[in-house]
């Protein structure tokens, strides 16, 4: 039997691909973000489901504004409620509906910051430790590839953070699943 916080695979459903895709691509170029739904089954992540976060109005002048309070969504209290709800009504009509991560949208590889590292700390740390980011790349997909990836957080990165003491030098941030 393998250890607890061992995965073997993701297995991402097309429907979820899609749906990924279209608000990636509807709110490009600002970060996408949303809850995924599923089940752990004998160390094969299925992401069944996934749902957008709701979107905050705000002014048109602040650009910046708007693409950091999107990024920070998945671990925002609002949406942590919102989320727990969608949760019970997938639920109540039979649709595998445990929390497996969260997905973000970038553009050329450009994921990697506090905003991405706080939320899955968040996800791993308050959800599940086997939950995952998964993150789709609008630039390089509009390139004729779809560009689609789930990472976790390392252990020893987890372990580092929680502490408050890393360097990005000594530790391997995000393992790819």
């Amino acid at each position: 039997m393998a250890e607890p916080s061992t995965l073997r695979a993701v297995q991402v459903e097309a429907l979820v691909v899609m749906k990924v895709i279209k608000h990636s691509t509807q709110t490009f170029p600002t970060t996408a973000t949303g809850s995924l739904v599923g089940m752990d089954k004998d160390g094969i992540l299925e992401v069944t489901n996934c749902f957008p976060f709701p979107t905050v109005d705000i002014p048109q002048d602040g650009h910046q504004e708007v693409r950091d309070l999107a990024a920070a969504a998945p671990r925002a209290k609002a949406n942590t409620g919102y989320q727990n709800e969608m949760i019970k009504m997938l639920r109540e009509v039979n649709i595998d509906a445990a929390n497996v991560g969260w997905y973000t949208s970038t553009s050329m590889g450009a994921f990697v910051n506090l905003n991405t590292i706080e939320n899955q700390f968040f996800y791993q740390k308050e959800l599940n430790e086997r939950t995952i980011a998964l993150v789709h790349d609008v630039s390089r997909s509009s390139q004729g590839s779809l560009s689609l990836r789930a990472f976790r957080l390392s252990p020893a990165f987890m372990a580092a953070y929680r502490e408050g003491k890393f360097t990005v030098e000594s530790y391997v941030i995000l393992h790819y699943v």
